[in-house]
């Protein structure tokens, strides 16, 4: 997008468009997005006329949030969870360089953190425990997203005492640009390994640098499920 569509029809037709993504970041695995609505428009088809359509998607009425963090509250819902990180804290920055969509106004505030030079290990995981479906339920997380060095999100099921981390998706360093994911938690969620589990998001790196302190960004975190 944008892009030209050949249309073969005349006269008043429906449109129908479906929101897709790349799931887990993979340009190969694209798919129609569960959570979006149908954008749905009549057009009047003429031969030879050019037609401009300007979709609006939105969520479906019946999405689940159980976390959001877009940290323009000002307080963070992840803390350090790593038992051999050297770097576990995250805090907020309101620097316009470093905020996603910076506008003064709805966006004003995203969540940083900054390592170390020499060997450093960063982890993160949601403070809350999240009691998710498992009768095979899509079930997303979402994220808008900076960073210097290679960044793991995944996820943490708690079983009693026993806490094993699961990697999902590796995403890599983005040259200074913010980056959107949808990182797909069904699959791993539905591990009957995992009956009975709660569960938290995390994310960790690892960098190893004599240069520039490398830095990491976030926002607008999103779990979702029917």
């Amino acid at each position: 997008m944008p892009t030209r569509v050949p249309v073969l029809e005349n006269g008043e037709q429906e449109v129908i468009i479906l929101a897709g993504i790349k799931k887990n970041g993979l340009a190969t695995e694209r798919v129609i997005y569960p959570f979006y609505k149908q954008f749905v428009q009549t057009i009047d088809f003429k031969p030879g006329q050019i037609d401009t359509l300007n979709p609006t998607i939105t969520y479906l009425d019946i999405c689940k949030f159980p976390w959001l963090e877009d940290f323009e509250d000002q307080r963070i819902s992840l803390e350090g969870s790593g038992s051999f990180t050297t770097i576990d804290s995250m805090y907020i920055t309101s620097d316009p360089f470093e905020v996603y969509n910076y506008d003064a106004g709805k966006n004003r505030f995203s969540g940083k953190v900054q390592m170390d030079t020499g060997l450093q290990f960063f982890e993160n995981s949601s403070i809350q425990l999240f009691d998710l479906p498992r009768k095979g339920q899509e079930i997303y997380l979402e994220l808008n997203y900076k960073t210097d060095v290679e960044l793991v999100a995944g996820i943490y099921p708690i079983t009693g005492s026993f806490v094993s981390g699961v990697p999902i998706v590796n995403l890599f360093p983005t040259n200074g640009a913010w980056r959107k994911v949808y990182v797909s938690l069904k699959e791993d969620v539905n591990n009957p390994a995992y009956q009975g589990a709660e569960f938290r998001v995390v994310f960790n790196a690892r960098s190893n640098t004599s240069g520039k302190i490398p830095e990491i960004l976030f926002d607008n975190i999103k779990l979702i499920h029917f």
